[in-house]
């Protein structure tokens, strides 16, 4: 079993502004999925990224909007989004609210950015 807390976990700041929390990862000795905390507030700079992995998303606080191609929808607390891999996708806040998620991904895919 692992344990982590949040208020304990490093927090990173990404080169578009946002933090992240590795709450569970490989280096834990977790071997298949890793959870990311991540916050989203009105300094973030939205980024479009596409990965060969899946995302699985689930709304903690606030309101955002994630963008997939010609798709964007408003996603609030207890929403749950799929991301496929490769698929083209953006999560940005609405003005003026700190937005917060979990993200999980396979274990292993986002090591160089763990620094």
């Amino acid at each position: 079993m692992i344990r982590t807390k949040l208020s304990k976990v490093k927090e990173i700041k990404t080169p578009h502004g946002k933090k992240v929390r590795w709450l569970i990862s490989k280096e834990m000795d977790a071997p298949n999925f890793e959870m990311r905390h991540f916050t989203i507030t009105d300094e973030s700079q939205p980024s479009e990224e596409a990965h060969p992995w899946e995302h699985q998303v689930y709304v903690l606080s606030g309101e955002g909007i994630i963008k997939s191609g010609d798709t964007e929808i408003k996603v609030e607390s207890g929403d749950a989004i799929y991301i496929a891999p490769n698929e083209p996708h953006l999560v940005q806040n609405l003005p003026q609210q700190e937005f917060t998620f979990l993200c999980i991904i396979p274990a292993g895919c986002e090591d160089r950015v763990k620094k």
